[in-house]
């Protein structure tokens, strides 16, 4: 984006509450807050899309074959020995979120 094409600066008072006055665009919207930065905010008006409309994950899934659904019971009742990189990264996820 050009510097001709950039819209013009609004500046805005936030009150002690951390609330600020949008432009009347805003009004009634559902927004997307992102911190872009330690000194800058970028607001949006988001696309909210009704629940009802989503799909369900379960109407797009294929069942199992017969393979694949007995190779998953297998490896479920015999779950294969951890490798090492699985011990080391289960050792970092501890150390990290040790309580």
């Amino acid at each position: 984006m050009s510097a001709k094409a950039r819209a013009p600066v609004d500046f805005r008072t936030v009150d002690d509450k951390g609330r600020v006055i949008l432009p009347k665009e805003f009004a009634n919207a559902t927004v997307t807050l992102e911190v872009v930065g330690e000194s800058e905010l970028r607001i949006r008006k988001a696309v909210v899309i009704p629940e009802a409309s989503l799909p369900l994950l379960e109407q797009n899934l294929e069942p199992l074959s017969k393979r694949d659904r007995d190779l998953f019971l297998n490896l479920i009742d015999n779950p294969p020995e951890p490798t090492p990189a699985f011990r080391a990264a289960a050792a970092r996820y501890k150390k990290r979120h040790a309580r």
